[in-house]
């Protein structure tokens, strides 16, 4: 197999991984880090309460102290809101937080609609436009994130070590696999490098998705009407149709 392509693969998502060998090897990594705007935009809030503190106090040198602070702070708060990742792994997927103290889901390709991908800007108005035809909708985000990738799952229950699977935390196992969830991975980056990867994964353990990057990308503007599902995210509404 080719080596990891992405993002770093971090000493946490190796620990996880390795707990989780059903689901093989690391295929690729896509992390959601802050984007420059954000870092122009923590900034810019560390001078303004400088300048504030300085005004009020009547005194600079005891305002600039606190830009370290300022610094600690802003980097602890990008830091765990940029944790979010997305691991490929030959059979299944790690997604969600790897901030300290927390820890992702496990959704493996085995309740996975392998034809549901979906690549979509703005993520957000998902789940406003999925309504009525799912229960279960679910984005790992931040707020510098609007592009998006999206795919069906089924529920199962609750994995029995320190992680859960993808419903296992909202409900019971549905026994006749009615019911399905609908995830969705925000980045600001373009949404290309993670469809391959998802695409290429699925195609080694022999689902015909082949050329599935061409039919998802370039990715759709949604408007989150729900009337629009059907035409603006129709790989979304089939997996959920077929659920139903």
């Amino acid at each position: 197999m080719a080596s990891t392509t992405g993002d770093r693969v971090t000493r946490k998502i190796r620990r996880i991984a390795g707990e989780l060998p059903e689901l093989g090897g690391i295929r690729h990594v896509e992390a959601n880090p802050p984007s420059p705007s954000a870092y122009w935009v923590a900034l810019g809030v560390a001078v303004l309460f400088t300048v504030v503190i300085s005004l009020g106090t009547g005194g600079v040198d005891g305002a600039l102290v606190l830009i370290p602070a300022w610094a600690v702070l802003g980097w602890i708060i990008l830091g765990y809101m940029g944790s979010e990742k997305v691991v490929v792994l030959d059979r299944g997927l790690l997604i969600g937080s790897f901030a300290p103290f927390l820890r992702p889901y496990v959704v493996p390709f085995d309740r996975f609609e392998a034809g549901s991908i979906t690549a979509v800007r703005p993520g957000w108005k998902l789940a406003d436009m999925l309504r009525g035809r799912t229960l279960l909708t679910t984005g790992r985000t931040a707020v510098w994130a609007w592009n998006a990738v999206a795919f069906v799952a089924a529920p199962g229950a609750a994995a029995q070590r320190r992680y859960v699977d993808a419903a296992g935390v909202f409900r019971a196992e549905d026994p006749e696999g009615r019911d399905r969830l609908v995830w969705w991975f925000g980045t600001w980056r373009q949404p290309d490098r993670l469809v391959g990867a998802l695409e290429s994964a699925l195609v080694d353990l022999g689902h015909p998705v082949a050329g599935l990057s061409q039919r998802v990308l370039p990715m759709v503007r949604i408007s989150g009407v729900p009337a629009d599902a059907a035409t603006q995210v129709p790989r979304l509404v089939a997996a959920l149709e077929r659920a139903s």
